[in-house]
């Protein structure tokens, strides 16, 4: 028997190296993604389940213009005619998200999540696909997200990621339909056929009793921690299930900031400028071999804290590492194969690289560097031109400013230490920014 008021414990149903890899290869096999809709829209959409109230209520959803639907809505609304707008996926499992959809149809726009699994994406080959990413905060999680793309909030089941999904789009006043959080029985678990097994468990509430399962049970007690993030939604029901009875008892807690649905990773060059700085890289040899000049400083300060974690933060050729006595991880967006996002390292040695940053990526480029830098940060920045030029003509410094303007922008991302000005360059320690404590 589940209690209604105790937090379910669930687990992920694949390894999260797997996981991992599912959203890498997707990420290459899939070029259109997902797009915000900023603009709010006042007309109405409903957002489909697969819960066994469908059969009582799906006629209701020819009413609706705009359809979102998920897991086995899809097939069952095309089956009476109903062709949904979108249909978003995010199982991982290779069968269940093909059995489900069944046959796809050509004015169906398939919102599938990259933590889908390949056999999902050669179903719909062919067809109109967006891909979009799960929000996930753990440092692996945005690793992988690429600059420039879009997570999503949702909690853990595809029918709360169909709502904020809508409310990506800027619908507000959502028509829910088929998400019940529980079966009338324990036969009774879907609208239709379904190619998970469950085992379902009583749950009571207000008086009556559902037939639910640990995963529909957190669904069912996270769907209102979504609604209270997106306060400017109004979600209405249909149907009867264990949802439906939770929803006659919701209180709205709507957070103070606003909507809250996804993230975007930011840009930290583009794509023009990566591409001049890769004709620089192989149109002159002499760019991007200086930081093994710095490699004396760097094993200083690495042994100043007792530690080989070095990240080299816009590495170039990689002149540094090969100066160092053991291994490090470098990071250039403009060199093949050290073009991932880095990970975090006691010490963040950036050099000779800041003044080469787009003026209007800077704050998202020392953002990243902040999320890198575990203990010490070794910078070097020149103020002045450079001697070499871009292919276009510009000079490679795109930012040329002195001390105080450096000290400024550093200061609102580091705890700066010492910067130390020999000619036109500056040598920069920085640590960690410190929380502010909040008042008593």
């Amino acid at each position: 028997m589940l209690d209604v008021n105790q937090k379910v414990k669930t687990s992920y149903c694949i390894p999260l190296w797997l996981r991992d890899e599912q959203i890498k290869l997707a990420i290459e096999s899939v070029k259109a993604r997902i797009e915000p809709h900023y603009d709010l829209r006042a007309e109405p959409c409903a957002v489909v389940g697969f819960g066994p109230s469908l059969n009582d209520t799906w006629e209701q959803v020819k009413d609706f213009k705009w359809i979102f639907s998920c897991s086995g809505s899809h097939r069952f609304l095309i089956e009476r005619g109903i062709v949904p707008t979108w249909h978003v996926a995010v199982d991982p499992l290779p069968k269940n998200t093909v059995r489900l959809i069944g046959e796809p149809h050509k004015d169906v726009e398939y919102l599938i999540a990259s933590t889908c699994h390949p056999d999902v994406f050669e179903h719909l080959k062919g067809y109109n696909v967006k891909l979009w990413h799960v929000f996930d905060t753990a440092e692996e999680g945005l690793r992988t997200l690429p600059h420039g793309e879009w997570s999503l909030t949702g909690g853990c089941d595809v029918g709360l990621r169909a709502m904020t999904i809508a409310r990506f789009f800027g619908f507000k006043d959502l028509h829910i339909f088929g998400l019940d959080g529980s079966a009338p029985t324990q036969a009774a678990r879907h609208a239709a056929d379904h190619p998970v097994p469950l085992k379902m468990k009583e749950c009571p509430y207000n008086g009556r009793t559902f037939y639910t399962t640990d995963g529909m049970l957190s669904a069912a007690q996270g769907i209102w921690h979504e609604l209270n993030m997106m306060p400017d939604v109004k979600a209405k029901f249909y149907g009867d299930g264990l949802i439906q009875e939770m929803a006659k008892d919701y209180k709205p807690k709507p957070i103070q900031a606003g909507p809250s649905v996804g993230f975007r990773k930011p840009e930290l060059i583009s794509a023009e400028y990566r591409e001049l700085n890769r004709r620089l890289h192989r149109e002159n040899l002499a760019y991007g071999v200086g930081g093994g000049k710095h490699a004396e400083t760097v094993l200083k300060l690495a042994k100043s804290i007792n530690s080989q974690s070095v990240l080299d933060y816009g590495c170039g050729k990689g002149y540094l590492a090969k100066e160092l006595p053991y291994p490090i991880w470098e990071y250039d967006p403009a060199i093949h194969g050290k073009d991932e996002s880095p990970r975090p390292a006691d010490l963040v040695v950036c050099t000779d690289v800041l003044e080469h940053i787009e003026p209007d990526k800077l704050d998202d480029v020392l953002f990243d560097m902040k999320r890198c830098l575990k203990q010490v940060g070794y910078f070097t920045i020149h103020t002045g031109p450079a001697k070499k030029t871009l292919p276009d003509g510009r000079n490679t410094h795109l930012l040329q400013h002195d001390k105080q303007w450096w000290t400024e922008r550093l200061q609102r991302y580091f705890t700066v230490g010492k910067i130390l000005q020999v000619g036109p360059e500056l040598h920069c320690v920085v640590g960690p920014k410190k929380m502010k404590k909040k008042a008593a």
